[in-house]
């Protein structure tokens, strides 16, 4: 898993755990069936803040990077609170109730060695529900009159997954959140 170099648009992710990703996958599969498939996670690197990992480098190197900061995090409990919309764009997304613990481990590993593409936007900690098609009228409607799962769940693991294509997902590492440093 940790051989090779990053090809393809890379991210460095929570995963949201069963059964709360059952739950996420459903919404997905209400408003955008062709990403219910894919894992239910936090985008840490690659969509905000900083970009997705600048290929060719080492996906040992990056997983080595990852360790060193989830080394140094704690698992903590995250909290869904509503749905909103990206500015100008298409994506739906679930935010957060405290989005400070993620925002700790976005600044972590975007001070890492592990080099990034640029991006103009700001880190926003999010849960992609909707991301490709234009909804329809009755899908808007439901997406901001949704009610967000509010159950508490734990995150405990990083990931560093690529996208070759739309609905394609590969894991090269996973790690666990094993430090003593609140994420916060």
């Amino acid at each position: 898993m940790l051989e090779g170099h990053i090809e393809y648009p890379a991210y460095i992710v929570l995963d949201i755990p069963v059964p709360m990703e059952k739950r996420i996958q459903a919404l997905r599969s209400r408003f955008d069936e062709e990403r219910a498939g894919m894992p239910a996670e936090v985008t840490l690197t690659g969509s905000c803040g900083v970009g997705t990992i600048l290929p060719g480098q080492e996906i040992s190197f990056v997983a080595r990077e990852m360790d060193k900061v989830s080394a140094r995090f704690a698992p903590f409990e995250a909290e869904f609170d509503h749905v909103e919309r990206f500015h100008n764009t298409d994506i739906y997304y679930l935010a957060f109730r405290n989005p400070a613990p993620f925002a700790a481990l976005h600044k972590a590993l975007a001070e890492t060695e592990i080099r990034f593409r640029p991006t103009e936007y700001p880190f926003v900690p999010h849960c992609t529900l909707k991301l490709r098609q234009h909804p329809t009228e009755q899908e808007l409607l439901e997406l901001f009159f949704l009610n967000a799962p509010r159950e508490p769940f734990r995150l405990e693991r990083m990931s560093l997954y690529s996208l070759p294509g739309p609905t394609e997902c590969i894991l090269h590492h996973r790690v666990a959140l094993s430090g003593s440093l609140p994420p916060a």
